[in-house]
This record gives C-alpha cells, sequence and structure tokens, in this order.
C-alpha cells in the first residue's frame, strides 16, 4: 500500500482530492493532510509519502520552497511531488521542474486529468518496485549467510567494505560490479544494525589486489573508505568476520588479510585522559583501572581516523603502569621492561588480547603495591582534599568516589585512625575557618556561612554555638569588646 500526503491551505481541495484517491480502486491511502508549509514539512518527517500533492500559494512555507526543504534534508527520498496550482505561470514551472517535481496539476481539478495522472505514477512506483525487488535478489542478511554456510563451504574472494551507510548502498554495488564484469556473481551480505559496513563474496573469483583496484577505478565501491579482502575457502564465517575486524579496527598485520585504502583517513590525535586510569592504580581498584582501560581504549577502536594512534596510546599506558614500579620503588619485570621497546604493541592480535595484556600488568602492580603501601594513607588523603576543598558542597558518596572506594570502607577507616566521622572532621574545619574569618575580617554572619560551606546561615549559626557555646554575633561582639 503506497502512502499519499496532501499540502493545500483550502480544505475542500483537501477533500476532493482525498476523495478521487480512496475511489480510485488502487493500492493507495491518504496518509494524511495539512493546510501550510510547516505543518506539511511536519507530515513529511512522520510520513516520508511516496505521493505529495502540494499547493503552491500555501502560508507560511510556499510549496515549492517545500519541495526544496525536503530534498535539500532528504537527498535519497524518493517521494514523487505534484503541485497544485490556480495559474499558470512559467517561472513556477521552471523552478518545479528544477526540484524534480514529477507532475503540475492545474485547479480547478479535471476528474479525468487527475485519474490519468494518478495510474501514471502507480505505474512508475510499481516499476520501481519491481527493480528494487530484483536488487535485492542478491542480498542477504548475516543471519541468513550463516545458515547457508551450514549447507555448503562458500569459496572465492570475500571483501568486508567500510564507508559511510555502505549496507543501504548494496544494490548499487552490486549492480556497478555486474556492468564492470558481466561474468562476476556476487553476494551482499548486510549486518542488522549496522550501516557502515558490508560483506561481499565474488563466488568462485579469484580477485588479484590489482583486479580489485581496477573495479575500485570503475566506481564499482561507491561511498566505500576502505576494503579488507581475502582469497580462499569460508570454513569459518564468524571467525574470518573476526579476522576482518581486527583488521579494519586495529591495524594488526595478518598476512592472510589484505587492506586496501580508497579514501585518505586522517590520523588525528583525541583527547585522551589517563588521569583516572593513573589513579585507580593507586587505590588498588581493579574494576576502576579495568573501567579506564576500556574507556581509553574505545574510541580508538570505534573511530576510524584514531587507529594508527592505537600503539601509541598502548606505548603511555604501558609507561603509566612502569612509573608505579619507581614511584614504590619495586624492581621492574622484564616482561613489562620489554613492552617499553618500541612497537612492542605488534604482538597483539586483537583488541581483547591488548586489553587483557594491560589489565595483567596493572593487576601485577596492584598486587605489589598491597604489599608495601598501608590503606591509612587513605585518610592522609581525604583530610588533605577536605582543607582544599572545604567550601563545596561535600557528602559521603562523591567523597569516596573521588579515592575509588566504597562509602563505607572510608567510613570504616576514618572513624579507626580520627576517632570521628568525616563529617565531623569536615564540619571542624568548617567552624575553624569561620572562627578565623570572625577574628580577622568584616564580612557578615552570612557571607561567611557561605564561604565555609554553610547554604544556610541559621544552619551555620546553631552550629557555631553547639561546638564553641557561643553564636557567631555573639564572639564577634566579645571580640570588639576585647580590642576596646
Amino acid at each position: 500500500m503506497y502512502k499519499i500526503c496532501i499540502a493545500d491551505d483550502e480544505k475542500y481541495v483537501q477533500k476532493s482530492i482525498a476523495q478521487r484517491i480512496e475511489s480510485s480502486g488502487m493500492e493507495i491511502e491518504v496518509a494524511g493532510t495539512a493546510g501550510n508549509g510547516m505543518e506539511a514539512l511536519l507530515l513529511y518527517e512522520k510520513m516520508r509519502p511516496d505521493i505529495f500533492f502540494v499547493d503552491i500559494n500555501m502560508p507560511v512555507i510556499n510549496g515549492l520552497d517545500f519541495i526544496e526543504r525536503i530534498r535539500r534534508q532528504y537527498p535519497e527520498a524518493h517521494t514523487r511531488f505534484i503541485i497544485i496550482s490556480g495559474y499558470d505561470d512559467f517561472a513556477y514551472m521552471k523552478k518545479a521542474i528544477q526540484l524534480g517535481v514529477i507532475n503540475y496539476i492545474k485547479k480547478p481539478i479535471l476528474q479525468q486529468e487527475f485519474s490519468d495522472m494518478l495510474w501514471d505514477v502507480f505505474r512508475q512506483l510499481e516499476e520501481d518496485k519491481e527493480k528494487e525487488d530484483k536488487k535485492e535478489e542478491n542480498i542477504c542478511s548475516w543471519t541468513d549467510f550463516l545458515h547457508a554456510d551450514g549447507q555448503k563451504k562458500p569459496e572465492g574472494t570475500f571483501l568486508l567494505i567500510r564507508g559511510k551507510k555502505i549496507g543501504g548502498n548494496a544494490a548499487e554495488i552490486l549492480r556497478e560490479i555486474e556492468m564492470a564484469d558481466r561474468g562476476m556473481h556476487c553476494t551482499a551480505i548486510r549486518f542488522f544494525g549496522v550501516q557502515d559496513i558490508l560483506l561481499l563474496l565474488m563466488e568462485g573469483k579469484y580477485c588479484t589486489g590489482r583486479e580489485l583496484e581496477m573495479l575500485a577505478g570503475k566506481d564499482c565501491f561507491t561511498g566505500a573508505s576502505q576494503i579488507v579482502y581475502h582469497m580462499g575457502k569460508c570454513g569459518n564465517p564468524e571467525e574470518l568476520a573476526g579476522q576482518f575486524e581486527d583488521m579494519l579496527n586495529i591495524r594488526f598485520y595478518h598476512p592472510e588479510y589484505r587492506l586496501m585504502k580508497l579514501k585518505s583517513m586522517p590520523c588525528e590525535r583525541p583527547a585522551v585522559s589517563y588521569e583516572a586510569f593513573d589513579a585507580a592504580l593507586d587505590c588498588t581498584r581493579e574494576d576502576k583501572y579495568t573501567e579506564c582501560l576500556e574507556e581509553i581504549l574505545k574510541p580508538l577502536f570505534e573511530e576510524e581516523k584514531y587507529c594508527g594512534l592505537i600503539k601509541q596510546v598502548y606505548q603511555a599506558l604501558i609507561l603509566i603502569i612502569a612509573n608505579k614500579y619507581t614511584k614504590y620503588d619495586i624492581q621492574l619485570p622484564g616482561e613489562l621492561r620489554q613492552e617499553l621497546f618500541p612497537f612492542a604493541s605488534a604482538v597483539c592480535e586483537s583488541r581483547r588480547e591488548m586489553l587483557g595484556l594491560l589489565g595483567d600488568y596493572s593487576l601485577q602492580l596492584n598486587r605489589k603495591i598491597e604489599k608495601i603501601v598501608s590503606r591509612s594513607e587513605l585518610v592522609d588523603k581525604v583530610i588533605q582534599y577536605l582543607v582544599q576543598h572545604y567550601r563545596e558542597d561535600i557528602n559521603l558518596s562523591e567523597l569516596a568516589g573521588e579515592f575509588f572506594v566504597v562509602p563505607t570502607y572510608l567510613a570504616k577507616k576514618f572513624k579507626e585512625k580520627k576517632n570521628c566521622t568525616v563529617m565531623q572532621y569536615l564540619e571542624n574545619i568548617r567552624l575553624k575557618k569561620a572562627r578565623e574569618l570572625l577574628d580577622t575580617s568584616s564580612l557578615s554572619i552570612s557571607e561567611i556561612s557561605q564561604m565555609t560551606g554553610y547554604n544556610d546561615p541559621n544552619y551555620f549559626a546553631r552550629s557555631f554555638k553547639k561546638v564553641y557555646e557561643i553564636s557567631p554575633r555573639e564572639y564577634r561582639n566579645s571580640i570588639g569588646a576585647e580590642h576596646e
């Protein structure tokens, strides 16, 4: 069932066209109507119709401007636009032709003219649908390909193609290859939910790199930026796909899988922060430094333009781990010392192996640190943090997060060493600072309250009196009396 939308500021015109469509007997339905150009835009975005009747003289946005916006925003859309107008105007007609409008209906709309035009458009839609169906014959899903592999072991040249929305361009690629080489039979395999890669199988055909470059030169891979290819039998499609992914995402050399660039990819330096990983190593939090490694490496594997920097980042992470050994005066293990040499990461064959190696090195380091560093240092670091940040809104949960420990652990260790809670210690810092300001400044009580971390001056006054047995105002007055 094809969808039609109607945009006209005259209700009777909308109704007239809708009635004629419904009585036509074709597999066409009216999906919505609009009374002005802005409503038409919203309707188009919602329905994406196959046919759109558009009045030229609509309020807010006129019909031709509306079509121009749609053509600009959705260049790949196949909607057929039909103009409705009460005037014969050459300028309008000329612009309508430039915008790809397929027909121009003048008001009042004659029944026979409308019926003939509608049947023409319907036949065009049916012909295009038939063409698309034929294109799709040689396109299957990854799931279907795996199922077919259970019946036979495909053989030939396998290509994993990367490019923006290349999956949706499969039919066009197959057509281009067929035109370039009439004897070549190809199957395209799409991946569910992934638009930027496409697997292509040239069954029974062993293509050399030169032949593939010739096909690329004939624009047979429209929109492709890179191709990984492999010739031979496919005993395990999932393993094949995994090797292709490694080649695209990691760039580790594998002699059986070749990488061909069709477009130059800029190599930029991403904004990589190592501070959280460095802190997690100090705090011996395995879950935290594992999470940090994932956060650092993930964009490098996902963003094609960063792939050339993977080894540099790997080397930087190795240096951070090695520096911890120096900091704690621990002897550097032999295998980690070897990692400091250039290109050591070449031993990794996958992203998983790289993360595994870094995780193992971090775990070995943490176990050694735990043996020589007492966790009591945590309390000293927390106190230092409180002294520096007492003006801020601090709670136990967020404070524990700063040091990668759980709140209950922090509370227990702090109580053991200082014989008070963390929040009691913070309040003492704030009140001492408040008393200093009362002694040395002319700031108001409210200003001092804000400067020492108390958002509520009344709560500040109660806390001050509870500790010093005198209100802030009484304390300031007593200081003034002493100086007189």
